[in-house]
């Protein structure tokens, strides 16, 4: 699936078919399959604009489990996707939350970025999530992309959210 989403195959017939049963087996796919090719997967169906109802649906049904068995990119690429495709998810995104602590201390910036932004898109507050952010600003904006540290800030304006040290450090980083 996920090479289907790199290479843009969305109006490809065998594509097409592959989205049906993906669909149509959606409680077995998630409930049976590992955490990477889920996340992969709902990766794909976003990038391609593909709605899944089934296959979302399911993603929140099991967001617990998924969080406890995700690393910090299949969390990321996951509510990407959920935000991507405009998929409100209760229950997944209070497991990020629940989680944030681990998440920012193991994710990479791009995980958290892409994970704060989702938060942002879907217009979710998450202060557990973004005070993590605040305490490790000074690292995200070392290491972090442009575009990273761009959609860290632009998720903190959108949310409202203080974040005096983040752009503390963009600023002298800017210099």
């Amino acid at each position: 699936m996920h090479a289907i989403g790199k290479m843009n195959l969305k109006n490809h017939s065998t594509s097409k078919i592959l989205f049906s049963q993906v669909e149509k087996h959606a409680e077995w796919f998630v409930q049976e399959g590992n955490p990477q090719n889920i996340a992969n997967t709902v990766w794909t169906f976003a990038t391609l604009g593909v709605q899944s109802p089934n296959l979302f649906s399911e993603v929140e049904k099991h967001a617990e489990w998924l969080l406890q068995e995700f690393n910090s990119q299949d969390i990321s690429n996951t509510v990407w996707a959920f935000a991507k495709l405009e998929v409100q998810s209760p229950s997944l995104f209070s497991q990020v939350e629940k989680h944030a602590e681990w998440l920012v201390q193991e994710g990479t910036p791009q995980n958290i970025s892409n994970t704060v932004w989702a938060c942002a898109t879907l217009e979710i507050e998450s202060p557990i999530l973004f005070s993590q952010v605040e305490k490790h600003a000074e690292w995200l904006v070392q290491e972090g992309n442009p575009q990273d540290i761009a959609n860290t800030v632009w998720a903190c304006a959108k949310l409202e959210v203080q974040s005096p040290i983040l752009f503390s450090q963009v600023e002298k980083h800017a210099e």
